[in-house]
């Protein structure tokens, strides 16, 4: 029975032992296949993860081409070409669309005419993965269909307006765009729709010609505050009463003409001066607003937009595009003769202007100002000067343009991000 016994009891360890060793299997077994789904869990995260830098890298694309000027040229891939995007066209085409490709291949085509494709600016040596034949880099205006017919008009692209509750609108403020974006890594994807406009900024304009002095106009002057279109040619003068110029008279958000902050307003000569509620006004409690108030922005955003400008004298050349800052008098030799510019002008002492001068935008200038010759302004001009403003000889004509002043100067504000989605 001892012996019996004995046998029994090693029999039982043994198979204990042995079960021991199975479970330990299991457990070894078990931990080895978490390990490795562990593995592939984090490596499938980590090619997410680049997929979605890489998507985000085209965005930035994106938005640096945007902000880009006509005729910004690059060449990249051995390929030289225009880097701008944006929808350059004076009415914006509701169907604009670019498409962003890798160079090497065949062109992408479109039945959207108004499509344009475009190399992407990264070498294809060591490009992130976001540009597939199968699936481009797509920018368009923000559309929305207000009468359900299922065709964009140039009424229902989208704009955004800061100074409005909700921002978004069709009237007012700049477009929207809407970027498209995949980016890849391996077998990850990740695609981004991203909605963009210019950093939002609302012009206080009270007149075509605004002044913190008295005006004293001689000779064949035409000033007009009825709002003109952006398409308004160049040279174009008064022609009747009451609408200004009645092929570009927008019939809504008309100004003075002139306006000062007390000081008089003399007229002599052949001068057409023509406004809403009244050609002019020189009541002593009207504003006269800085550069910043003037723009809609505080203090800081313009201090950043005059550190960089793209001109700082009048001899740089014609036209002076952007944003042009003279740091003192633009005067003899400095004067603006049949010079003509678009954007901001912003003189921080006299200004002098003759011959065939013509600007898009605004004129800000700190001092005084004397026009004479064919000077045209399509847009306003405000100066704080301490001598009032002289017109003598010539033809020249300040048109006041609501758009003319928005668009020309918005090339001088970034591009905020206003919605970010992940499809």
């Amino acid at each position: 029975m001892g012996v019996r016994s004995r046998q029994g009891e090693r029999g039982a360890a043994l198979i204990l032992a042995l079960a021991m060793l199975l479970a330990l299997g299991f457990i070894g077994a078990a931990l080895i296949y978490t390990a490795g789904g562990d593995l592939k869990m984090s490596g499938a995260d980590r090619r997410g993860t680049q997929a979605q830098f890489s998507a985000e890298a085209g965005v930035q694309e994106a938005l640096a081409r945007l902000s880009m000027r006509p005729g910004t040229d690059v060449t990249v891939n051995g390929e030289t070409f225009d880097a701008c995007i944006r929808d350059t066209a004076s009415t914006l085409d509701p169907d604009w669309e670019v498409q962003m490709f890798t160079p090497g291949g065949d062109t992408p085509t479109s039945a959207n005419p108004s499509t344009m494709f475009t190399p992407t600016v990264q070498p294809t040596s060591s490009a992130l993965d976001y540009v597939r034949d199968d699936n481009l880099l797509v920018i368009r205006h923000k559309w929305r269909d207000l009468n359900g017919d299922n065709v964009r008009d140039a009424n229902e692209i989208v704009r955004y307006d800061g100074s409005l509750i909700p921002p978004e609108n069709m009237n007012t403020g700049s477009t929207i765009e809407v970027i498209e974006v995949s980016g890849y890594m391996a077998d990850a994807r990740r695609r981004l729709r991203v909605e963009v406009t210019r950093f939002p900024f609302s012009p206080n304009i009270m007149a075509a010609l605004e002044c913190n002095t008295g005006v004293d106009i001689k000779g064949t002057v035409n000033i007009c505050g009825h709002n003109h279109s952006i398409n308004t040619p160049e040279n174009t003068n008064l022609e009747s009463a009451p609408t200004c110029s009645p092929t570009y008279d927008e019939a809504f958000d008309h100004l003075p003409a002139v306006m000062t902050t007390g000081d008089e307003i003399e007229v002599d000569g052949s001068t057409d001066l023509l406004g809403e509620p009244g050609p002019t006004d020189s009541s002593s409690t009207n504003p006269f607003y800085s550069l910043a108030e003037a723009l809609g922005v505080e203090q800081d955003v313009v201090d950043q937009i005059l550190a960089d400008p793209d001109h700082t004298s009048s001899n740089d050349g014609s036209p002076l595009n952007g944003i042009t800052f003279v740091n003192g008098d633009a005067t003899g030799s400095e004067k603006f003769n049949s010079v003509s510019g678009e954007g901001l002008l912003y003189i921080a002492g006299d200004l002098d202007i003759s011959g065939g001068f013509s600007w898009t935008g605004l004129i800000y200038v700190d001092g005084d100002v004397r026009i004479t010759g064919n000077a045209w302004v399509l847009g306003a001009m405000l100066v704080q000067g301490e001598s009032d403003v002289g017109f003598g000889g010539g033809n020249p004509s300040i048109l006041y343009s609501r758009d003319a002043i928005r668009l020309a100067l918005e090339l001088a504000f970034d591009y905020i991000i206003i919605s970010w989605k992940e499809l």
